[in-house]
């Protein structure tokens, strides 16, 4: 009887963490991707960040690689990254901004990740290379 109590226990706290830690797992997610942009190009970054989502193959949605293709003809290759923020929208979507910082300057990425039948994925994003289109004004005068 003891092992089914502690394996109950075991379940109800699992359950919990996977609830509460899906900007963590969207987070890691988003910092493989970027590891596989630095790698790959720019094409593979989009398709790892579609990766277990429902746009996953989504032909328009792959065509954002063309947008961080014109934005490394201007600022060269992506060289560092980091989420600026990590917004949980609910308890299986998490809305992430983070900057690429490449050789010559700095571009801003948006994505929502939701964790859905698949795994986490994310179901939309875009980048920009103002961060006044991009981040709250709240965070640019503070």
């Amino acid at each position: 009887m003891k092992p089914i109590i502690l394996l109950a226990i075991l379940v109800a706290l699992t359950g919990n963490v996977a609830a509460s830690s899906v900007c963590e797992i969207a987070s890691s997610e988003f910092i493989k991707a970027v590891e596989v942009y630095q790698k790959e190009g720019s094409t593979a970054f989009v398709k790892r960040l579609l990766k277990n989502g429902p746009l996953e193959n989504d032909t328009r949605s792959l065509s954002q690689a063309q947008s961080l293709g014109q934005i490394e003809q201007f600022f060269g290759s992506v060289e560092t990254a980091s989420i600026l923020s990590a917004k949980e929208l609910g308890s299986r979507s998490c809305y992430i901004i983070g900057i690429l910082e490449y050789q010559n300057g700095p571009a801003f990425a948006v994505a929502n990740y939701y964790n859905g039948v698949r795994g986490i994925g994310a179901t939309s994003m875009f980048f920009r290379t103002e961060p006044e289109k991009i981040l709250p004004k709240q965070f640019l005068v503070e």
